[in-house]
């Protein structure tokens, strides 16, 4: 079944009026929290970071993570499995809906101090409910500027660049605080089984395609609209150096997004 324009628009303006009840009502639940604690001007400066996405590579590399040194920023589903390994720095979560992420966040205060949560005024509150760590808020492009400018007002943030997905919100994460080298783990922003594609997109599609190491795989419309976003930010920041080692995926771009084994990145960038 196809819809005709007019059912298009009206499904478009159903999402959107959705889209903003959720932010709003979260930001108004968040908003004592983010007068406490602020932005992300308060995070460290990065020369070299790690991002770690929840992709199915991630299983082929996490262990190699207990010796590293340099600075990790974990997306907030991989938080409890990478901290078995090694401390991040950073754990990023955005999702303005209910999801599980009071569980993926709930771990002993040990493994929270000095581990810092980046999350966007929007954030469904449950992000919170468990963390007892440090807390930088983003006041993140994307909503009307009617939203993004009353948030300013009343807490100071500015508008920034924020992502549609928490891989990405990680990398703009990294950057942000000067990154200019940066290894990318577990961001494959595809499935391996087309099966998994299907059940992701709620069985609306699934694409086949082939991944910079030449295996098929099974990707969403809206990780390839991420591919092209990655790219061209890695484009916009020269000073940065971007490499994705995860072990397969769809994230590379000659010239601007090399792939590189994550042992022979860490042999240039990660400094014991």
């Amino acid at each position: 079944m196809f819809l005709t324009e007019r059912e298009s628009q009206q499904w478009d303006s159903t999402i959107l009026q959705r889209v903003l009840r959720e932010a709003f009502e979260n930001y108004e639940q968040n908003r004592e929290l983010i007068l406490r604690n602020g932005g992300i001007d308060k995070l460290p400066l990065l020369e070299t970071a790690i991002v770690v996405g929840a992709g199915w590579s991630l299983a082929k590399n996490v262990e190699q993570l207990a010796d590293t040194s340099a600075p990790i920023i974990v997306s907030d589903k991989v938080f409890k499995t990478v901290s078995c390994h090694k401390k991040p720095l950073m754990v990023c979560a955005l999702n303005t809906t209910s999801t599980d992420v009071d569980k993926w966040l709930d771990v002993p205060d040990d493994m929270m101090k000095d581990v810092w949560l980046v999350a966007p005024v929007t954030a469904h509150p449950k992000t919170f409910a468990n963390w007892k760590g440090k807390i930088a808020f983003v006041n993140g492009e994307g909503l009307p500027e009617e939203f993004t400018t009353l948030v300013t007002k009343e807490t100071g943030l500015p508008v920034s660049m924020r992502g549609e997905n928490v891989g990405l919100f990680c990398l703009v994460t990294a950057l942000s605080r000067g990154a200019k080298n940066v290894a990318l783990l577990g961001m494959n922003y595809c499935f391996e089984r087309e099966e998994d594609a299907w059940k992701s997109s709620g069985c609306s599609h699934s694409v086949k395609i082939m991944d910079y190491t030449g295996n098929i795989v099974y990707t969403l419309y809206d990780w390839l609209m991420s591919r092209k976003n990655i790219v061209e930010l890695c484009e916009s920041v020269p000073t940065a150096k971007v490499i994705n080692c995860s072990e397969g995926g769809i994230i590379s771009s000659p010239g601007s997004l090399e792939t590189l084994s994550f042992n022979i990145w860490r042999r240039y960038h990660d400094i014991p």
